[in-house]
C-alpha cells in the first residue's frame, strides 16, 4: 500500500499543478468562469430587475474592467433573451452586434442568454467612438 499512496499523491500534485498552470495561462477565462459559478444568481437578479430599454439595448451591468490613465477597458455582463449574441461568441469575431451600443472586441457566452461583452479600450456602454 505505501507505493499506491505515493502514486496517488504524485498524481494529485500533478493535477493541481496542471490546473494552476491553465488558470494562470488563461487567467481571464478562469476568473470569469469562477465568478459566474459563484455569483451568477446575484448578477442575474440585478440585471433582470432592470426595466426594459426603450432603445432596444440589452440589459447589462459592468462585469469587469482594467486600465490606467484614462485608457480603461470595460467588460459588461449582458442578458440576451433571444441569444442573438451566440454567433458572435462562437465566431470570436469583433464588431457591432444588435443590442450593444458600440462595436466590441469580444463576446463570450457564459450560458444560454448570458454573455460578457468586452468593449474596446477607451469605450464604455455610454460613450462609443
Amino acid at each position: 500500500m505505501p507505493g499506491h499512496s505515493k502514486r496517488w499523491l504524485v498524481r494529485a500534485v500533478l493535477a493541481v499543478l496542471i490546473v494552476a498552470m491553465l488558470a494562470i495561462w488563461n487567467y481571464s477565462a478562469a476568473k470569469t468562469t469562477a465568478r459566474w459559478l459563484l455569483w451568477s444568481r446575484d448578477y442575474k437578479s440585478k440585471i433582470l430587475s432592470q426595466p426594459p430599454s426603450s432603445s432596444g439595448e440589452l440589459k447589462h451591468i459592468e462585469w469587469d474592467g482594467w486600465g490606467w490613465a484614462g485608457m480603461d477597458t470595460t467588460v459588461y455582463l449582458v442578458f440576451d433573451p433571444t441569444d442573438s449574441l451566440s454567433s458572435a461568441a462562437e465566431s470570436r469575431l469583433s464588431g457591432r452586434f444588435n443590442g450593444l451600443p458600440c462595436g466590441v472586441f469580444r463576446v463570450r457566452r457564459l450560458e444560454s442568454q448570458w454573455y460578457t461583452a468586452q468593449f474596446y479600450t477607451g469605450e464604455d456602454w455610454n460613450s462609443c467612438n
